[in-house]
């Protein structure tokens, strides 16, 4: 959870690196916010997530030239699995097929050699900022574009293709006790577009061998020695995958199979179905179907995830989770499969883990507009709904929309705030909701009331989400209109909009900080101890009959112990573009950016993502 949620944290910096779950603004190390476009900055993350002091040098890009931008810490630091040299809305101001070339890069000083070329992509394939991955675990760069991860399809970097540079520049030993740290770098083909298309080489021409690998984590997201064997996939049939950890390992929330270019090389209509899964020699009882994915949605590499809390399977294909959109596992249709084949409690102690699957299909292509619309859930123009107020802080305490598949109506943390503690562990926050029956034509208000919410503001003062969710089917029949949001009694300007993601049931955003439509709203001042939507809805074949102001239904007050561990990144999953997690952190999310939202949220339909 850690990673997760500084990678949410990092705007989906680099958005489960864990969408999305989805682009957002970058808030690791420094607070990016107020910086004008065109400005180039570092993205620094300390090992542990977890925020420092430091002062930043950045820089202005006005053109084709060399640049320098710089990092002070107050004190030494490690740096962890992802840091980066970005540029705020660079595609646009610099053209998408503008490159940056890391030049130098000094570390307390002393300059250090780079570990290879660099090069050039769309922070998490969002086409907003740009990024230059100084040193990124969860990245390499990709010469077909076609997953979004380098829009700067024109790039080549001089030993030959960018196939050839690295995401990890700096040496893994050089980042530590860091006090200073310097990046030299130079802009070339300011102003100049990528080509049409989108890509630097065709499909066709991406070479395999298609090599399915384990993607494992651990619980703490940090590296761990292992040996693999891995399974090159030359057709239909039967093949294993597995791990040996030099020390017994507790896995964490993200962990799948992986096929690189899978989706490139054997067709985006094959699929992988799970036989069996040993852990420790032993087999473990899978908790459902498995699916096939796109990972990411990037139509490159394929993927099947075995222990994933940041995802759920999608039938409709729309969030790219599932481009494998004729795959039907044996019971029913995809969405009876499950992202968590291994269960919770077989994750500790794995020394040894072997994955068997069948590869079927091999050669087909899903056909070209295939996804199909959701099934929406029929609406009864007299019937009764539901109304609840959804938040998150920057720190991601939260309550996410009723149907979130963790998180929503269905869990025991629903009618509380759930929070983090020094040790990421979830915890409840003082909070008491006060939800509304939907019961015709008429204006009702939901709540919170009594919230402690303190510490959660330092970083940024404003919320991630403020947002209604409601389990009124979206038909189109129905309005939601005239809303007001009252924080600490006093009015706050707002343009509220529905929820590009809410396919299924009606969900208003008032804010969502990685939706530009709603990213900003008036002034308020936190942490607030209570909050109040007042909305009108329309469309029902019937009025309110009790009066114009329906008094909402009050939700049971918060428990007081310590709510359950997460099972997924906290995040509304009806309007990040993404989502995280952090994972992400993963995620984290991403969110990202619609991808990767739930996060969270999305992060739900993002997992780790990012360039």
């Amino acid at each position: 959870m850690k990673k997760f949620k500084k990678m949410l944290a990092s705007a989906f910096a680099f958005a489960l690196a864990i969408s999305g779950l989805s682009a957002m603004p970058v808030q690791a190390g420094q607070d990016t916010s107020a910086l004008e476009d065109g400005t180039a900055y570092l993205n620094i993350n300390k090992s542990d997530w977890s925020d420092f002091e430091a002062e930043y040098t950045n820089v202005k890009i006005t053109g084709d030239g060399s640049y320098t931008v710089s990092m002070t810490a107050a004190e030494p630091v490690d740096m962890g699995e992802f840091n980066a040299l970005e540029v705020v809305n660079g595609e646009a101001v610099m053209g998408t097929g503008s490159v940056i070339t890391v030049d130098s890069i000094k570390i307390n000083g002393e300059e250090v050699t780079l570990q290879g070329p660099s090069y050039t992509c769309s922070a998490d394939g969002a086409g907003v900022n740009t990024r230059v991955n100084l040193y990124n675990e969860y990245n390499t760069p990709d010469e077909t574009a076609t997953a979004g991860d380098d829009k700067h399809i024109d790039q080549r970097v001089a030993e030959g293709s960018v196939m050839d540079a690295t995401a990890t520049l700096i040496d893994k030993e050089a980042r530590t006790g860091i006090s200073t740290l310097e990046v030299a770098f130079t802009v070339s083909g300011f102003g100049t577009a990528a080509a049409e298309g989108g890509a630097s080489a065709p499909a066709a021409d991406v070479e395999g061998p298609a090599v399915a690998h384990l993607s494992i984590n651990k619980s703490d997201w940090s590296a761990f020695e292992a040996e693999y064997v891995d399974a090159e996939i030359t057709g239909d049939g039967t093949y294993t995958v597995s791990m040996t950890a030099a020390e017994a390992v507790d896995m964490g929330e993200f962990n799948a199979l992986e096929v690189a270019n899978g989706e490139l090389l054997l067709g985006t209509a094959y699929t992988i179905t799970v036989d069996s899964i040993k852990i420790n020699g032993e087999e473990v009882t899978l908790q459902g179907p498995s699916y096939t994915c796109s990972a990411d949605g990037g139509g490159v590499n394929t993927r099947v995830n075995l222990y994933n809390e940041y995802n759920n399977p999608d039938d409709t294909a729309t969030a790219g989770d599932d481009k494998h959109i004729d795959h039907r596992v044996a019971e029913g249709a995809v969405m009876d499969a499950t992202a968590k084949l291994i269960d919770a409690e077989a994750r500790t102690g794995v020394t040894t883990l072997e994955v068997t699957f069948t590869v079927a299909g091999v050669g087909n292509a899903a056909a070209a507009g295939e996804e199909t619309e959701p099934e929406l859930p029929a609406l009864d123009l007299n019937g009764e709904y539901h109304a609840y107020f959804g938040l998150q802080t920057p720190t991601f305490s939260f309550r996410n929309a009723f149907d979130d598949a963790t998180y929503g109506r269905d869990s025991d943390v629903f009618n509380q705030i759930t929070g983090w503690d020094s040790e990421n562990n979830a915890i409840v926050k003082p909070g008491t909701f006060t939800d509304a029956v939907i019961a015709g034509n008429g204006t009702y208000t939901v709540s919170v009331d009594g919230m402690d919410l303190s510490g959660d503001f330092a970083s940024q003062e404003y919320f991630n989400l403020i947002f209604l969710s409601t389990d009124i089917p979206n038909t189109g029949e129905i309005t939601i209109s005239d809303m007001k949001l009252e924080i600490d009694g006093r009015d706050v300007t707002i343009a509220p909009i529905v929820s590009p993601d809410s396919l299924s049931y009606i969900n208003m955003l008032i804010q969502n900080i990685w939706n530009d439509d709603v990213k900003e709203i008036g002034y308020y001042q936190v942490p607030p101890t209570a909050m109040k939507i007042t909305f009108t809805v329309s469309g029902f074949a019937y009025d309110n009959t009790s009066a114009a102001v329906n008094e909402p239904e009050a939700t049971p007050e918060a428990p007081s112990e310590a709510a359950p561990a997460p099972t997924e990144a906290p995040a509304d999953n009806t309007g990040s573009e993404g989502g995280m997690s952090p994972v992400v952190i993963v995620i984290i999310v991403v969110a990202v950016v619609a991808v990767i939202a739930v996060a969270a949220v999305v992060v739900t339909k993002k997992k780790k993502s990012g360039k």
